[in-house]
C-alpha cells in the first residue's frame, strides 16, 4: 500500500515537472533532437499548425539542397543567452547564439506547452524588436 502511494506521488511529480518545462528547456530539447537527426523530436517544438509546414520545409530543403531554407539552419543555435517572458506569460523571446551569430526566437504557449508558431515567429522577425539582437 505504501509503495503504491510513493509510486503515485512520484508519477504525479514527474507529470507536473514535464508540464512546467519552460521555453528554454523546450528549445534546448528540440535543438538537441535536430543535432541528433531526430526529426520528430525537433518537430515537437512547434505548434500543431506549424508542424506540418516545418516538416514540408525540411523535406523540400533536403531534396533540393536548399541549406539556407532548412528550418534546422534557421532555428538551431548553440546556446540560449537570455529569455524574457511577456506580462501575460504566454509569449517568450529567446536570445540564441552560435559562433558569434545571434537571433531572437519567439515561443508561445499552446495547451500549456511552450512551442514555436511559425506564423507568429515570421511576423516577429519583421518587427524592429525581432531584428535586433541586443
Amino acid at each position: 500500500m505504501r509503495r503504491t502511494r510513493v509510486a503515485a506521488l512520484a508519477l504525479t511529480l514527474l507529470a507536473v515537472a514535464a508540464c512546467s518545462r519552460g521555453p528554454k528547456e523546450v528549445y534546448l530539447d528540440m535543438t538537441t533532437a535536430a543535432m541528433l537527426g531526430d526529426r520528430e523530436g525537433f518537430l515537437e517544438g512547434f505548434t500543431d499548425t506549424s508542424r506540418a509546414q516545418v516538416e514540408a520545409l525540411i523535406s523540400l530543403s533536403e531534396a533540393y539542397g536548399l541549406r539556407e531554407a532548412n528550418p534546422f539552419e534557421l532555428l538551431v543555435f548553440d546556446a540560449v543567452e537570455d529569455v524574457t517572458t511577456n506580462e501575460a506569460g504566454d509569449e517568450a523571446i529567446l536570445l540564441v547564439r552560435t559562433r558569434g551569430k545571434k537571433k531572437k526566437i519567439l515561443m508561445v504557449q499552446q495547451d500549456g506547452q511552450w512551442r514555436i508558431d511559425t506564423e507568429k515567429l515570421e511576423a516577429f522577425w519583421e518587427t524592429k524588436e525581432g531584428r535586433s539582437t541586443q
